[in-house]
């Protein structure tokens, strides 16, 4: 018997790497397509033989309908896009292209090839400031080029389900870290700063987000991907738990036995910042009966040793 198809796009990427590890578990075939601006084939040396490998680019609408068509997927992980909030703002227009068009392009090419599922990644950037937990009912309030693109990018998710034989499921992905980040983001940032030394510099360390660990986020994805099989859903994908980057340090430097000194950092303060970010991931059991189990300090341990610096079992 044939195995079961997905396609992941961006499957070179950070999340892109653990959904492809994930998919293998659970006995997909896989074809990755993704473009290595940000992804590396580096990633997917572990999986070498196991993989369909296609360098290619969302926007290039031929091709991308060309390996939609001759693979034909059971389900499509949408995840190529550009995400680094910095490079996004000062490239808006190439935001809007490869974040909204490339959306489009993807999930046009799936409808036509009889994909069953499409599961795309969104964000918890569209969401404003709120003090306690965000229910995907609250209304959108993106404030930057990121967050705009990826709601724009769910509208088009929301237009495809109810236009086309096709179910979408818009993934809230909120603070995914862990390794083969491909992103100067905080956590990898502050990673970077201690294979130096134990001086990080920082922005604002009192903001707090929703950080989930990225084995966590792609079994969720999977997990989805194979329970929604009709219609449109929008999901948040967290933890309901919200940590500072002071309290992202203080994890670290009791994990590896260590003092760290935070330097504040004027030119890492964004000039708009939120205060805070905490997803309610009740409609995310209820669709896949499952949520995270992986805790902030288990994840930073795996991370540290993954990096290969000390940590103090």
């Amino acid at each position: 018997m044939t195995a079961r198809r997905v396609l992941i796009t961006g499957g070179a990427g950070f999340i892109g790497r653990w959904v492809v590890a994930r998919c293998l578990e659970q006995g997909y075939q896989v074809v990755v397509y993704d473009n290595l601006k940000a992804g590396s084939v580096d990633h997917l040396l572990e999986f070498s033989g196991r993989v369909d490998f296609y360098q290619a680019d969302i926007l290039d609408v031929a091709t991308l309908g060309t390996v939609m068509n001759e693979v034909r997927p059971e389900i499509v992980f949408h995840l190529a896009a550009l995400h680094f909030i910095p490079y996004c703002n000062a490239h808006p227009q190439e935001t809007l292209r490869v974040n909204v068009e490339g959306t489009y392009n993807v999930l046009e090419a799936a409808a036509q090839a009889g994909v069953r599922t499409a599961v795309v990644a969104s964000s918890g950037a569209i969401y404003p400031s709120v003090e306690g937990l965000i229910p995907e009912t609250l209304s959108p309030a993106p404030v930057d080029i990121y967050g705009l693109s990826k709601l724009l990018a769910e509208q088009v998710a929301a237009y495809f389900a109810h236009t086309k034989a096709i179910a979408c499921v818009s993934v809230r992905l909120f603070n995914t870290y862990g390794p083969f980040e491909t992103n100067p983001h905080l956590i990898p940032h502050i990673i970077a700063s201690l294979q130096q030394g134990p001086i990080v510099e920082l922005g604002n360390i009192h903001t707090k987000r929703d950080y989930i660990y990225v084995e966590d986020v792609a079994r969720l994805l999977v997990a989805l991907g194979e329970r929604v099989t009709k219609g449109y859903e929008v999901v948040n994908v967290g933890t309901g738990q919200e940590y500072s980057a002071e309290e992202i340090i203080q994890t670290l430097a009791e994990l590896m036995g260590q003092e760290i000194k935070i330097q504040i950092d004027p030119a890492r303060v964004r000039p708009v910042d939120k205060l805070h970010q905490q997803a309610d991931t009740t409609r995310l059991h209820k669709l896949t009966g499952m949520l995270p189990t992986i805790t902030l300090r288990e994840g930073l341990t795996r991370l540290l040793q993954h990096e290969g610096l000390p940590v103090r079992l």
